[in-house]
């Protein structure tokens, strides 16, 4: 695996575990802080959306997915 692919690969675990991470509803109960003038939860879930979108731009721009074939053997 090439190092580019596990970039991509470390930076999207990171992006789905802020996504899912619990304490999030934790903190936000708390306070009523504002992200983007938007309430907390809303603003940090666009923050995670761009973040990730982000990220699958760049994995799709790197041709991160697609197999090489070279005289009918698959390369790495």
């Amino acid at each position: 695996m090439s190092k580019r692919k596990k970039i991509i690969y470390i930076l999207l675990i990171l992006g789905f575990s802020a996504i899912e991470f619990p304490g999030i509803l934790i903190a936000g109960k708390r306070i009523t802080p504002t992200i983007f003038g938007f309430p907390f939860l809303y603003g940090y879930l666009i923050c995670c959306w761009m973040y990730m979108c982000s990220v699958l731009f760049y994995a799709w721009r790197t041709g991160w997915g697609r197999c090489k074939f070279t005289l009918g053997k698959k390369v790495d």
